[in-house]
């Protein structure tokens, strides 16, 4: 029980960083704050499921970092192609588009994921295999008893994000309004 309340835990912290940091990303290039998210909330599922993913396929390898790279760049670029054609086929929603980015149009796969980023996600999975694991760990063994109450409030506005964001999503396609960019309740236009 102690593994599932610090995974869920682990899972909150890896997608609210990687919503930090795009956001943090984001907001630079675009000179305006935007929410990097699919969700109302400072959260990213892809973040939090790729994260757990890297941790759990990646350790094994720790005494190798070029596997724990090379173990990071396949899950998190698999994560994220699977994640990008999922909102594009639920939800009718492009949430990031690697052909508007010098970076990245020269090295991209549909626009949906790309050489340059998946090199990157190699890297940031040596750092949570090698140093954000374990500071999330020592997090989750300070709260102590109240891992699971914390947990269990996550998870519950979670939910509930989920649930106010596919509404928002699914009216707005409903009502013919096409949600453009990555700030999709504040940046909307009308389909051409």
């Amino acid at each position: 029980m102690d593994a599932v309340k610090e995974y869920i835990f682990a899972f909150f912290c890896l997608g609210c960083t990687g919503w930090v940091l795009e956001t943090v990303q984001e907001t630079i290039v675009r000179k305006k704050f935007v929410n990097k998210g699919f969700f109302k909330g400072p959260f990213t599922p892809s973040h939090g499921i790729g994260g757990l993913g890297v941790y759990l396929l990646g350790s094994p390898f720790r005494a190798h970092p070029p596997l724990v790279f090379l173990t990071g760049l396949a899950v998190c670029t698999l994560v994220e192609y699977v994640m990008a054609l999922f909102l594009e086929r639920c939800f009718r929603v492009k949430c990031w588009d690697y052909t508007t980015y010098p970076h990245t149009r020269w090295c991209h796969f549909q626009g949906r994921i790309c050489l340059t980023i998946s090199l990157f996600f190699g890297l940031i999975t040596l750092f949570v295999v090698y140093v954000y694991w374990d500071l999330i760990m020592s997090a989750a063994a300070r709260i102590g008893k109240y891992l699971l109450p914390l947990d269990i409030t996550l998870v519950t506005l979670f939910l509930a994000d989920i649930v106010v964001s596919c509404a928002g999503v699914l009216r707005a396609n409903k009502a013919g309004i096409k949600l453009k960019g990555y700030a999709l309740f504040s940046d909307v236009t009308e389909i051409e």
